[in-house]
């Protein structure tokens, strides 16, 4: 049996599968790799959602893992009903109740960046809007100059931007 949004196409995310994850990897110790690929899913995503499934004692509520899942800013509540099957209602209590949440079911903060996509301390899409306004009224006749202001160079890895060293 395959949970989560099986047998549809659109967003896919692991934790909507971490029913069968948790029966699959962590129980009958199949590879994460060979499951997430039999699934349709991201490999490191899944490899990070069975780290922090492994990590838990309990079972969690797949309220709280849509709040794992809402740390990516990109996903708006429709997506989050379309990754876990249910309404944009349901999405929009699961945020209006993040605090209850995650006091009931507590995940360890680092926990919750699965994969190399969004990470602890990456600005928000507020904050990059911002820092770009600033850039824009620092140019001097339509030409951009040098500016003091510092901000992640991102790389797009397919289905996520990941930090860039130059």
């Amino acid at each position: 049996m395959v949970t989560g949004n099986a047998g549809r196409i659109g967003l896919r995310h692991a934790l909507a599968f971490a029913a069968d994850l948790r029966r699959r990897v962590l129980v009958n110790k199949e590879s994460a790799k060979v499951v997430a690929m039999s699934l349709g899913l991201d490999i490191q995503q899944t490899k990070g959602a069975c780290r922090l499934l492994k990590s838990l004692r309990y079972k969690p509520s797949p309220e709280r893992l849509a709040l794992v899942v809402m740390r990516d800013h990109g996903l708006d509540n429709e997506d989050i009903a379309e990754i876990f099957g249910r309404s944009p209602r349901w999405a929009y209590l699961v945020r209006e109740n993040a605090d209850e949440l995650r006091e009931l079911e507590p995940i360890p903060w680092e926990l919750e960046y699965l994969d190399d996509g969004v990470q602890p301390g990456d600005p928000t899409p507020d904050e990059l809007y911002k820092l770009a306004a600033e850039i824009r009224s620092q140019r001097v006749d339509g030409r951009r100059r040098m500016t003091d202001l510092e901000f992640p160079a991102l790389s797009w890895r397919g289905n996520a931007f990941i930090p860039f060293s130059a």
